[in-house]
């Protein structure tokens, strides 16, 4: 069954990265009229850097769902596993993206809690609020890393050692693809938009 829909998801998600990249280069935010004071033109100027960081993180997103889905077809293939390896070990593999993904998250929301407490010329810094910020950090990375090699544990018990090899090495490799993918889409957008 897997082997059928391979070709039809990875060519969705090569569709949906092409569209995706084509629609961040469609978008030219309109500038104000020329008429405008300048207070207008930076108001008008920071609500599309808002609306664009947002379209950004929904892309962003969306893209690193589809890639996710792009990877669990490939494993099956990679680490050699018949339909019945691979229906115990798919949802070991999506315990362990959706573990990856949702403290990346919160790291990246700490980490941008901390941006805006401490960028240069913000007025009143708070040592105290900036101090328990970092703790909560710390004790998000010593989670993290507590949940994700729990992950990695619950994965290995299923496979031999060389499978457990070959999974780190397709994790590798599938993680240098989606920067080459990010890259080219990128390179792609720049010059549609340039």
């Amino acid at each position: 069954m897997w082997t059928r829909q391979r070709p039809i998801i990875a060519s969705a998600i090569a569709l949906l990265a092409l569209l995706a990249s084509a629609a961040s280069a469609a978008q030219d935010p309109q500038a104000p009229p020329a008429g405008a004071g300048t207070r207008a033109r930076a108001d008008a100027r920071q609500g599309q850097a808002r609306a664009g960081q947002q379209a950004d993180r929904l892309e962003i997103a969306e893209l690193q769902r589809l890639f996710d889905a792009y990877t669990v077809m490939q494993a099956q293939e990679a680490l050699q596993l018949d339909d019945g390896q691979f229906g115990q070990f798919l949802p070991k593999l999506k315990a362990l993206q959706d573990t990856r993904r949702r403290n990346e998250v919160a790291r990246n929301q700490l980490v941008a809690e901390l941006g805006r407490m401490t960028a240069p010329g913000t007025a009143g810094f708070d040592e105290a609020a900036v101090k328990e910020r970092m703790r909560a950090l710390q004790e998000l990375e010593v989670r993290a890393a507590a949940e994700l090699r729990r992950a990695y544990d619950t994965i290995d018990q299923q496979l031999d050692v060389r499978r457990q090899a070959r999974f780190r090495v397709f994790e590798q490799n599938m993680e240098r693809r989606k920067l080459q993918l990010m890259l080219r889409a990128r390179r792609g957008s720049g010059a549609q938009g340039g």
